[in-house]
């Protein structure tokens, strides 16, 4: 006697890989620049340079700055402290207030929207590439899915 398989629906891979989108804003390239330097003197690591990453600047004034982020996790006193702390070390002595709500230009985002753009132009470059195409019209060659990747400029 067989046993029944219950076959489970494949995910939608456009959900799954879903590039976030990115409003742009004056205060977005304002942290997207503080952000970048504090990463780059590792300034800031695990759950903070997480939540500099991942929030994003809503307001700011002479000694108070308003980050959003999306997930409540982030936005615990510790880690708040210390990204006031490192920032107050890069010459920014500001008190933070983090908000939890939808966040539309924060650094994370901005990479993957770079990321996504970068991939995309790596595939068009394969896929107009004449070898490639007449491979594929000649021998029946395929791409594999997922297989293209573009190349990381250190």
């Amino acid at each position: 006697m067989g046993v029944p398989v219950r076959v489970q629906p494949e995910p939608l891979r456009e959900a799954a890989s879903a590039v976030p989108t990115v409003v742009p804003t004056p205060e977005g390239d304002f942290w997207q620049a503080t952000v970048q330097q504090l990463v780059e003197r590792e300034a800031v690591t695990a759950l903070v340079r997480e939540l500099a990453l991942q929030a994003q600047l809503v307001a700011r004034d002479e000694g108070h700055w308003m980050l959003r982020v999306e997930r409540e996790s982030l936005n615990q006193p510790a880690t708040r402290e210390r990204l006031r702390s490192a920032l107050h070390a890069a010459g920014h002595a500001v008190d933070l207030t983090v908000e939890v709500g939808p966040v539309t230009d924060s650094p994370a985002r901005r990479q993957a929207v770079a990321a996504a753009q970068r991939q995309q132009a790596a595939e068009q470059i394969i896929l107009n590439d004449p070898f490639v195409q007449q491979m594929q019209r000649d021998f029946g060659a395929k791409i594999v899915p997922g297989s293209i990747k573009p190349v990381e400029k250190h």
